[in-house]
């Protein structure tokens, strides 16, 4: 794999920590997650490849996100557990 989409990767996700912050909880996270999957299978229906790039990075980066959060956020980690 090309190693300019981890640096792409890791800008959009030093991007989206800046402009959103830590999610608050997995459940935030999943609503966010959920909204970039009907994003990208709009992409994909309409055949618009560019965009379905775009999209693929849009839901990969707040995964990530979510996966170092996990571990390093303990407030989400409290928020988020039963």
């Amino acid at each position: 794999m090309n190693q300019g989409v981890y640096v792409i990767l890791r800008d959009r996700m030093t991007e989206q920590d800046a402009k959103y912050g830590a999610f608050a909880s997995t459940h935030e996270a999943l609503g966010v997650l959920l909204e970039e999957w009907d994003e990208l299978r709009a992409a994909i229906q309409s055949n618009d490849l560019d965009a379905v790039q775009r999209e693929c990075m849009d839901l990969a980066a707040p995964l990530m996100r979510l996966y170092e959060q996990l571990f390093a956020n303990a407030r989400l980690r409290r928020r988020s557990v039963k």
